[in-house]
């Protein structure tokens, strides 16, 4: 019997999905975005990083060896590997050397502000086949453009996946001596705090204290069974309330309900897309 599977980013449905495939797909779609959803122009950016609402950095050899202003402007250039946006500056640290240049990676601004959250998103990883493991390192740093007293408050996990056996790993460090400390794919698990998505389902984690420096290394690792994953969703969330309860993580799903009709429609037409490639 012939076992088909339906899929995004760029893979073709077989001839056996159904309907309610795509129905799956567009519910992943929908959930994995939810969180720090955001909006933006798919063009470059402008050049005050705090005035934009996407970046688009491209490969992880861009993310390297490229950057762009920081939030002082064209007077605030930032040092290579260092890219900026709103009270966020995401630093590269160190990668594998399997990514093949396709990957797309993405900054982007929450739609409301008021949850101050940003996403480093690593889009077009359907380009790669099983068996794969991927690993990308980067420091994220609240600059205080947005004002002083902020630190994070939670971290978020998610991933597009389709097939069979797509672990997707996070592992956060408070410190930079932790950091390096557990280098490498061997270490995984290691991490101050430990997030693990496994075929999609995503996770999240509190981070306590006052800490305005994350050391995060993000590990993609596809199965021998065909996995295939499409995108990374990394949401980066901060406070300058200390006391707020740091188990409301779910809060910001409430916070952008309302555009997640948009974001079904765009899910639906990669689907229809992908069915007449």
């Amino acid at each position: 019997m012939l076992t088909t599977h339906c899929s995004l980013g760029g893979l073709t449905p077989g001839r056996g999905c159904l309907e309610p495939c795509r129905r799956r797909h567009v519910a992943l779609l929908t959930t994995a975005l939810a969180v720090g959803l955001s909006v933006g122009s798919w063009g470059a950016a402008s050049a005050v990083a705090a005035d934009v609402i996407q970046i688009d950095i491209g490969s992880v050899s861009n993310f390297q060896n490229g950057s762009n202003l920081g939030p002082g402007g064209e007077e605030d250039p930032n040092p290579t590997g260092t890219w900026t946006i709103g009270d966020k500056d995401f630093t590269y640290l160190k990668a594998s050397d399997n990514w093949n240049g396709r990957e797309k990676i993405q900054l982007k601004t929450n739609i409301d502000p008021s949850i101050f959250s940003h996403q480093f998103l690593i889009d077009g990883l359907s380009a790669y086949s099983a068996p794969i493991t991927l690993e990308l390192d980067y420091q994220v740093h609240i600059n205080g453009a947005l004002g002083p007293n902020f630190h994070f408050f939670d971290v978020f996990l998610g991933s597009l996946t389709s097939g069979k056996t797509v672990d997707v790993w996070k592992d956060v460090f408070d410190s930079e001596a932790g950091y390096l400390a557990n280098s490498g794919h061997a270490t995984v698990g290691a991490g101050e705090w430990h997030l693990h998505s496994l075929n999609g389902l995503p996770d999240s984690a509190a981070i306590p204290g006052s800490l305005i420096d994350l050391w995060v290394r993000d590990t993609i690792q596809l199965g021998g069974e065909g996995g295939q994953v499409s995108s990374i969703n990394n949401t980066f969330r901060q406070t300058d309330v200390p006391e707020i309860d740091p188990n409301s993580f779910g809060s910001a799903l409430a916070v952008v309900m309302g555009g997640l009709s948009l974001l079904e429609r765009r899910a639906r037409r990669l689907l229809r897309q992908s069915a007449v490639a």
